[in-house]
């Protein structure tokens, strides 16, 4: 059980016509800017304060939980989450990607000083336009306001973009992961855990073009027994997706988890699916 702190938003209206389109392709469409204020930037953070129990135990849990994502012809060089608070050190640090093109993206950063490694190179997804990557920090550094930044490249300062953050603590390690970019709402492959008491993260991001200005926004629902985080559809015509995670009991459970939306979506996103072990 936790006790959840009211998540920080942050919204900004958009000054200027939208194209309406699945991030790494923009088809023109009626401007939805003026009748439904869809913002140039999106953003959300969330802490949980563990009991006291879990604490001792040293149990996996997520603490915190970030996104941000800009939408296309928005100059935003450096998009960054909001600041939340995250232990002081130790806790597993995941973040997701999604960038207009596979070479939007130059750098990623944090304000406490730590590094991120990919768990594999960087993937395309939405007819193999748009990029997508998975980064982990292990035995990060926290405190108070960490927020985490995507460093776009010159030339690409105003490309959609989003990132997503998932701050686990008591995980030391990554242990079975998979990607797929060729189904529309899981993975082509099962994953099998690898650990007693483990937990394991989805970041799913659809091919979503069905933005209309009748009918912009298309949410998203995390797969049954599983804890939503955050996300953003492409009624922002951003790059759009979504993170939740599910805690597993035994070692070699197999997971085969299926997201869900309002409308249907191309049989070419991306969705990662990460087990973080202790």
């Amino acid at each position: 059980m936790r006790t959840r702190i009211v998540p920080v938003l942050c919204f900004a209206a958009v000054s200027a016509a939208l194209l309406l389109s699945a991030c790494g392709k923009r088809t023109e469409s009626q401007s939805i800017a003026g009748a439904s204020g869809v913002p140039d930037y999106l953003a959300g953070a969330t802490a949980y304060t563990p009991t006291a129990s879990a604490s001792e135990h040293q149990n996996i849990a997520v603490t915190a939980h970030a996104f941000a994502a800009n939408s296309v012809g928005t100059d935003m060089p450096v998009l960054s989450t909001p600041p939340v608070n995250t232990p002081p050190q130790g806790a597993l640090v995941l973040v997701q990607v999604l960038t207009q093109s596979p070479s939007t993206l130059q750098s990623l950063r944090d304000n406490k000083g730590n590094t991120f490694q990919p768990i594999n190179p960087g993937q395309t997804y939405s007819d193999q336009k748009a990029g997508t990557a998975l980064f982990v920090s292990e035995n990060a550094r926290g405190g108070a306001g960490q927020s985490w930044s995507l460093v776009k490249a010159p030339g690409h300062g105003a490309d959609e973009a989003s990132l997503y953050v998932v701050v686990v603590a008591g995980a030391r390690q990554i242990g079975a992961w998979g990607f797929s970019n060729t189904t529309p709402y899981g993975l082509r492959t099962p994953l099998e855990t690898t650990a007693d008491d483990s937990m394991v993260v989805s970041f799913w991001s659809p091919a979503d073009y069905s933005s209309s200005a009748r009918d912009p926004y298309n949410p998203y629902f995390a797969p049954a027994g599983w804890t939503l985080g955050g996300q953003n559809d492409n009624g922002y015509n951003q790059c759009s997706g979504a993170y939740a995670w599910v805690r597993v009991p035994s070692a070699h459970t197999v997971l085969d988890p299926q997201w869900s939306s309002k409308k249907s979506v191309k049989a070419n996103g991306s969705m990662w699916l990460v087990e973080v072990t202790r």
